[in-house]
C-alpha cells in the first residue's frame, strides 16, 4: 500500500491517538478489518511522542507512515500538541474540530478515559469536546459543521468490559504487523531505568493476551473492546447475535 497523505480528507472511520503507535496498539485489528471491508480510514496523532524513551520523533513519524500503510489509511496527520502536554484548551479543541469537519467521519475512536497515561486521559476529553464543537453549526471554523454518528474509546493498558467488541481473529497477523512497523517502540529492548509500568519488554505479547481475554467475552480467538457513552442501537436483536 502507498503511504498515507498528511492532510485530512473525507473518511468513514477516524482513529485519534495521543502518540504515534497508540492506535495500532489499542485497535490495530479493527483498523485492518475495516480496511478489508472497504471503509476509508484516517488517523490523527495528537503529539510526535517526543518525550518517549525509545526512538526519535523523526523515526516514529516514519514508522507511523509505514504502519498506516498496513491498514490502508487515507491520511495520517500529526497536530504536534506537545508530548505530556495534551489538553482540552480552546485552541486545541478548535484545531481538532477543524480536522474532524474536514475528515467528516461517521465514527471516531480514541482513548478511553481511564488509561494510565495522562495524555491518553486528556485525549479522551479533548476528542469529546472537539466532536461537540465540530457539530456546532454556529461555530465558524472555516469548514462546514459535521455531526459524527459514533464516538468510541479503546484501552491500551488494561482489559476492559466493553460495550462493543470487534472480532479481529481473521486479521490478527496483519494487526501484529502494524505494531511491528514501530520497531523502535515494540522491538527495542526496554531501558534498565524504565519503571515496570512504563517499560514493557514485550508489547506484542501484552496486546495478544488482552485480545485473547476480550475474545473470550464473545467466543472468538481475538477481539478488541471499545466503550461508548452512547447507546448502541439495534432494530433487530436476532441479527445482532447472528455472528456475522
Amino acid at each position: 500500500m502507498p503511504p498515507p497523505d498528511t492532510e485530512p480528507s473525507p473518511v468513514d472511520l477516524l482513529a485519534i491517538g495521543a502518540h504515534p503507535d497508540d492506535v495500532e496498539y489499542g485497535m490495530g485489528g479493527t483498523l485492518v478489518r475495516h480496511h478489508h471491508a472497504g471503509y476509508r480510514i484516517g488517523v490523527v496523532d495528537l503529539t510526535r511522542g517526543e518525550l518517549g524513551s525509545k526512538g526519535t520523533p523523526e523515526l516514529r513519524a516514519d514508522e507511523a507512515r509505514d504502519a498506516a500503510a498496513v491498514y490502508g489509511a487515507r491520511f495520517r496527520s500529526c497536530l504536534d500538541l506537545g508530548d505530556n502536554e495534551v489538553a482540552h484548551d480552546p485552541a486545541s479543541v478548535r484545531r481538532l474540530a477543524t480536522v474532524i469537519r474536514t475528515a467528516r467521519p461517521r465514527v471516531i475512536v480514541t482513548h478511553q478515559g481511564e488509561d494510565r497515561h495522562p495524555d491518553h486521559r486528556a485525549a479522551n476529553e479533548l476528542v469529546s469536546r472537539a466532536v461537540f464543537a465540530a457539530a456546532l453549526a454556529t461555530l465558524d471554523l472555516g469548514v462546514e459543521h459535521h455531526v459524527t454518528a459514533g464516538l468510541l474509546g479503546f484501552p491500551t493498558d488494561r482489559v476492559i468490559d466493553g460495550d462493543v467488541y470487534v472480532d479481529v481473529t481473521a486479521v490478527w497477523d496483519a494487526r501484529l504487523e502494524a505494531m511491528r512497523r514501530f520497531a523502535s517502540q515494540f522491538s527495542a529492548p526496554t531501558r534498565d531505568i524504565d519503571h515496570t509500568l512504563y517499560g514493557i519488554d514485550d508489547y506484542l505479547e501484552v496486546a495478544t493476551t488482552r485480545a485473547r481475554a476480550h475474545g473470550q467475552r464473545i467466543g472468538v480467538a481475538y477481539a478488541e473492546a471499545f466503550v461508548t457513552e452512547q447507546g448502541v442501537r439495534s432494530d433487530d436483536l436476532v441479527a445482532l447475535f447472528d455472528g456475522s
